[in-house]
């Protein structure tokens, strides 16, 4: 973070006053000089010495000079800058583990709703279990009484019963009989009719059975966008924050957001300095000032914050970094280059790879990212951002190191414009 005041001299912390001496004889006659207002000599014989009261000490303590209204006392602690720049990664902390709070929340909810459907859906599965192994108990006694009563039927009228099943007497098989053939195919009739129902019921049960799985895994899910569409209520939500362990973390939560919309709307108010802009960028996205070494880098962006330029820099560690902008340096947009100290000045030279051929922008994307896709779809957007953010003034450096560093990538840069080759490894080393 640059510092905005520069602090006092360290010799200037402590102020001291003089002390004044006490008046003297010669210093009251020269008083009783001023004028008839004076009132030093009043009252004394001409000719007579004066009598002088001793003077009161001077307190001369720290909280005396402290008081004292007209002499200035030194600062004794820097001055703090205007703004202050939020601590984004501690805050990035605090809304992820807000929703991870929130996260946990609908998943115990749901987790809670799953047990009771399963209970539920458990409590219906062992009913029909149990039916259906009551219906296979009555079952075999069902069938022996379908056969018993079917066979006397066919037995005394075998014509009456075929593959199709049993059918109904004659009117005369009826009557020769004295209403026996009518008789035995009631019997056979209804034990058939009943153990055709009882094994529909068995079936309609094991359908049933087989649905529950399908039918509880629909009630779940069901239950589950329940659950999430509740918590995206006012009163769902509300009924979140007022639990215990989520009431403070909110509050730092809603601080957080509140800072960004207030932020936000100094900067649609123009209330913003380029210079707090900067740093809050520098913080969010955890950039520093350019410093050696440098390895693998490229220049990424161009970034603007009001009247301040920088060159944002990236390496192949994908650190990024902000290096005062130069116009010298933009034939270096599409170069990858290594800035490093050797025997105490520094050295810029086109970053090669092992086997001496240029080492490319493209080059870059594929070490930083190893998703084909991903590198690709970035180095374009790289090129097509690099093409914009041209003839800006320059600003001066920082300080003496990052000159030095932008001296010599700006020679560096007049090699790559001009077309020349840079094979040497201290190539331009000595400034």
């Amino acid at each position: 973070m640059s510092r905005l005041f520069e602090g006092f001299d360290d010799d200037a912390d402590e102020t001291t006053l003089p002390l004044m001496p006490l008046p003297d004889a010669e210093s009251l006659h020269h008083a009783s000089l001023i004028g008839p207002e004076s009132s030093l000599l009043a009252d004394v014989p001409f000719g007579e010495t004066p009598a002088v009261e001793a003077a009161a000490p001077i307190d001369t303590s720290a909280s005396a000079l402290a008081s004292t209204e007209d002499v200035p006392v030194a600062p004794d602690v820097l001055e703090t800058p205007a703004y202050e720049i939020p601590d984004f990664e501690k805050d990035q902390r605090e809304v992820n583990a807000y929703e991870d709070a929130k996260k946990r929340h609908i998943r115990q909810q749901i987790s809670s709703a799953e047990t009771a459907i399963e209970a539920s859906f458990k409590a219906k599965r062992e009913q029909l279990v149990a039916e259906i192994r009551a219906s296979r108990s009555f079952e075999e006694e069902r069938r022996a009484s379908a056969m018993h009563t079917t066979r006397e039927y066919a037995n005394a009228y075998p014509h009456r019963v075929d593959k199709r099943g049993i059918n109904p007497p004659g009117f005369w098989e009826n009557i020769f009989s004295f209403g026996r053939a009518g008789r035995l195919y009631r019997k056979a009739s209804i034990a058939t009719e009943a153990l055709e129902q009882l094994r529909n019921g068995m079936r309609k049960r094991d359908e049933q059975l087989n649905a529950l799985e399908s039918q509880m895994n629909r009630a779940i899910v069901l239950k589950e966008d329940s659950i999430k569409k509740a918590m995206e209520t006012d009163a769902g939500i509300a009924d979140f924050h007022v639990r215990p362990e989520i009431e403070a973390l909110y509050k730092r939560v809603e601080a957080i957001k509140k800072e960004r919309a207030d932020y936000e709307r100094r900067v649609e108010r123009g209330q913003v300095s380029p210079e707090e802009q900067r740093d809050r960028a520098m913080s969010e996205f955890k950039m520093t000032y350019t410093a050696l070494p440098l390895t693998g880098a490229i220049i990424a962006r161009v970034a603007r914050y009001g009247y301040l330029s920088y060159f944002q820099l990236r390496d192949l560690a994908k650190k990024e970094s902000l290096l005062s902008y130069d116009p010298r340096l933009n034939p270096l947009r599409n170069s990858v280059f290594d800035v490093y100290p050797v025997a105490g000045a520094v050295a810029a030279k086109l970053k090669r790879n092992e086997n001496g051929t240029a080492f490319r922008v493209a080059d870059h994307f594929k070490a930083c990212w190893r998703n084909q896709e991903q590198a690709e779809e970035l180095y374009g957007q790289h090129r097509a951002a690099l093409r914009e953010e041209r003839g800006l003034p320059k600003m001066e450096p920082r300080d003496e190191a990052e000159a030095e560093i932008i001296e010599r990538l700006a020679a560096l840069a007049i090699s790559v414009e001009g077309g020349g080759r840079d094979n040497s490894p201290t190539s331009g080393a000595h400034l």
